[in-house]
C-alpha cells in the first residue's frame, strides 16, 4: 500500500506483529476467517489473500486442498506467516500496487480494505486478476449498529479517532454501490453480532471509550463513562439484534 495517504500505516502494522495482534485488538475468536472458509469448497482452488497478515487463513485453507498465496506489505507478519507450513502454500512481503502476474479462482482479503485510500481501485485490481467465474470474498468491519452508531457520531461531531488505521468507515451501502459500478454480484451478511451487540461490545467499549475521549480532547470522567456502559448493559443488550446489517463485520462476496 504504497500509496496510501496514512503513511505510518505500515510501521504501525509491523509495531501491531511485534506486540502482539491480541494486545492491541479486541479479539473475537478469529471468526472473519472461520466465516469466509464455510463460503467455498476450497480443494483445488487457486487463492490470494491480499493482506495476508499472519497467515492464519492462507494455513486454513491450504489444509483443505487450495493452492493458496498470501501477500502483505509488512515484512513482520510475513516473518511470522512463514511460520506456517504447507506444500501448497508461499508467503510474499508485497504491495497489491507493485502488481499481480497470475490470475486466481478466489481472491481474499480480511479487514484490509478499509486502511486503502481507494477502494474501488483495488476491486477493480482484483477483479483484472480473477479467472472466469471467479470470486473476490472482503470483510471488513460494519457500522450500522449499536456498536458503530454511537463511535461514528463520536467521529462525525467531534473529529474523535475512532479508530488508528482505518481510512474508511464502510457498510453494505459502500458495496452495493461498488458491486453495481463492477457489473458483479454481491452477497452479503454480517457477523460479529456479539462484538455489535453483546458481551463483546461491553468489553470494547471498557478499552475503546477512554482512548478515543482522551484522543479527541473531549471529557473523559470514569464515573461517567460507566454509567454509560451500564446502560447498554440494561438497554441494549437485552434485545434480540439479529438484522441483516447488525454484525460487527460484514462478509462480501462479489461474483
Amino acid at each position: 500500500m504504497k500509496q496510501n495517504k496514512n503513511n505510518l500505516l505500515k510501521k504501525y502494522y509491523n509495531s501491531v506483529y511485534v506486540k502482539g495482534e491480541k494486545k492491541v485488538y479486541t479479539d473475537t475468536g478469529n471468526s472473519e476467517v472461520k466465516e469466509t472458509v464455510k463460503q467455498f469448497n476450497w480443494k483445488n482452488k487457486k487463492v490470494l489473500d491480499v493482506g495476508c497478515g499472519t497467515g492464519l487463513f492462507c494455513y486454513t485453507v491450504a489444509k483443505k486442498g487450495a493452492i493458496v498465496t498470501g501477500i502483505d506489505y509488512s515484512e513482520e507478519s510475513i516473518n511470522i506467516a512463514k511460520n506456517y507450513k504447507h506444500k501448497n502454500l508461499i508467503f510474499k512481503n508485497a504491495d497489491i500496487y507493485d502488481g499481480l502476474d497470475s490470475k486466481y479462482d478466489i481472491i481474499v482479503s480480511l479487514g484490509t480494505l478499509e486502511h486503502m485510500d481507494n477502494p474501488l481501485k483495488i476491486l477493480r485490481i482484483f477483479k483484472k486478476h480473477l479467472k472466469k467465474n471467479g470470486k473476490i470474498v472482503i470483510t471488513s468491519p460494519n457500522w450500522t449498529n449499536p456498536r458503530g452508531y454511537f463511535l461514528m457520531m463520536l467521529f462525525n461531531l467531534f473529529d474523535a479517532p475512532i479508530t488508528l488505521a482505518d481510512l474508511h468507515y464502510l457498510t453494505p451501502v459502500d458495496f452495493l454501490n461498488w458491486a453495481k459500478k463492477l457489473n458483479m454480484k454481491l452477497k452479503w451478511e454480517t457477523i460479529d453480532k456479539s462484538w455489535a451487540h453483546g458481551e463483546i461490545l461491553i468489553k470494547d467499549f471498557e478499552r475503546r471509550i477512554p482512548n478515543v475521549l482522551r484522543d479527541a480532547g473531549l471529557p473523559n470522567d470514569k464515573q461517567k463513562i460507566k454509567k454509560f456502559i451500564t446502560w447498554i448493559k440494561k438497554n441494549v443488550l437485552v434485545f434480540d439484534n439479529s438484522l441483516p446489517h447488525s454484525g460487527a463485520n460484514g462478509l462480501y462476496i462479489f461474483s
